[in-house]
């Protein structure tokens, strides 16, 4: 059971419930149109409702690549089993379209024409990559929830990114192999750097502190791609130095050019991952999306195994942590077996548009709009939430992260998703002080 406050800001969704209905959510594709429904009043004591709103059914879209999903849309359908077995949310029960699911297209931008006009919102793992989906989502007004993203994606008109994002996941995860004795103060970490978005907004978190705990960032190109200039003062956090050797087609130098360094930092993707752990044993720091064990030979997965640390914005599947105890129960319950790393996320999304609708079902405004001014008053997600105590206010107001608490794990093969967790949700020394 989890803590009574929990309970009360899970938004009707009754986690510790014994048993769950057998069948699959209802997904909603064949409500797909082409054109946004009118803001109609939909009951009679003067609800204002938007597209995807009826006097039944709220209909929420799911934006997640099938072959990178890993779990996420299953974490989705567990909420929203939850939700719908305790009576719905705001009188209705929820409906969900997904990406690649029935007859709608797994290609994302497709998979948005087809099933954004006809929902209230939207939920992803991450923002969709390149930016200008993301930026069609902006544009067209409709509310977008995910797990996690960097912080420069963080705007008032931007996706409703209710985990950590990848600084802080990073600052987090360095931190937890400080405490683990992994990294010692004044050691050298080294950081492979892939000239992504993610990268530098990792590599920010990085060297914010490297600065704060006397850490020396050996910063080299993974997959032959530039690295930016070191720490402004060139001094604690970066020395700007390395040079990238030969490893998986240029991915990762070997171990011979990591001398002296303590852990190495990898927020690239699952092959420079890959050709680290082939090439060297040395501990190594990644994110979610870096971690694919289905892609690698059993060689890389024995070599991951209790050395590949995950920084993540919710406990991993099979956690004690109260909540991903329940979550795992209702999965139980249900009969499913498609948990994967990001189920956690996916059903922590969930909840987040559970509280939002809420809100807004509260405030009499069910419409998109309604959901994003939700977002500015709904206040703090409960203490014990997957994603911690995050306030959306702060994205939406600020542009800063909802929350600053994140989790840490180890590959491990015998776990359920190949993950083990090390931490519940935990945070860094002093990174309140943190400006993204």
């Amino acid at each position: 059971m989890l803590p009574a406050a929990l309970l009360a800001g899970a938004c009707t969704s009754v986690l510790d419930r014994s048993a769950l209905p057998s069948g699959d959510p209802r997904t909603g594709g064949s409500a797909v149109v082409t054109a946004s429904a009118p803001i109609t009043p939909v009951t009679p004591d003067g609800l204002i409702a938007g597209p995807g709103v009826s006097d039944s059914e709220i209909a929420l879209g799911i934006l997640a690549d099938p072959g990178t999903d890993r779990g996420f849309t299953a974490g989705v359908h567990l909420w929203q089993r939850s939700v719908n077995t305790s009576g719905g949310v705001c009188g209705r029960t929820v409906t969900t379209a997904g990406q690649g699911s029935d007859d709608i297209s797994a290609d994302a931008a497709t998979a948005y024409r087809q099933i954004g006009p006809s929902t209230l919102g939207l939920l992803a793992p991450t923002p969709p990559a390149g930016g200008t989906l993301t930026a069609s989502i902006a544009a067209d007004q409709i509310p977008l929830v995910t797990a996690t993203a960097t912080s420069t994606q963080l705007n008032p008109s931007g996706p409703l990114v209710a985990g950590a994002t990848a600084d802080i996941l990073i600052i987090n995860g360095l931190d937890h192999l400080r405490a683990a004795g992994v990294i010692d103060r004044g050691a050298t970490v080294g950081v492979l750097d892939d000239g992504s978005g993610l990268a530098a907004n990792a590599l920010a978190g990085a060297r914010w502190w490297a600065a704060q705990n006397e850490v020396t960032l050996d910063v080299r190109p993974a997959g032959g791609a530039a690295v930016d200039g070191g720490a402004p003062d060139g001094g604690p956090g970066d020395d700007g130095e390395g040079d990238g050797g030969e490893g998986d087609g240029g991915a990762a130098p070997d171990e011979a050019g990591w001398t002296g360094v303590a852990a190495v930092l990898v927020p690239a993707d699952p092959a420079a991952v890959s050709a680290l752990l082939a090439g060297s044993t040395l501990p190594v720091l990644t994110l979610l999306d870096g971690f694919e064990p289905g892609d690698w030979t059993a060689a890389t997965v024995d070599a991951a195994d209790g050395r590949l640390f995950v920084a993540t914005p919710a406990p991993a599947y099979g956690s004690d942590y109260p909540a991903a105890v329940t979550v795992a129960s209702v999965a139980a319950a249900a009969g499913t077996d498609e948990a994967g790393p990001r189920t956690l996320d996916g059903y922590a999304a969930g909840s987040t548009w559970g509280r939002l609708i809420t809100q807004a079902c509260a405030d009499r405004t069910l419409t998109r709009a309604g959901i994003r001014q939700a977002a500015s008053t709904v206040g703090a997600a409960p203490a014990g939430s997957l994603f911690g105590p995050g306030e959306l206010s702060l994205v939406v107001g600020s542009g800063l992260p909802a929350t600053r608490v994140s989790s840490i794990s180890v590959a491990q093969r015998t776990a359920p998703t190949g993950l083990r967790s090390l931490t519940w949700l935990e945070s860094a020394p002093g990174i309140e002080d943190y400006l993204p």
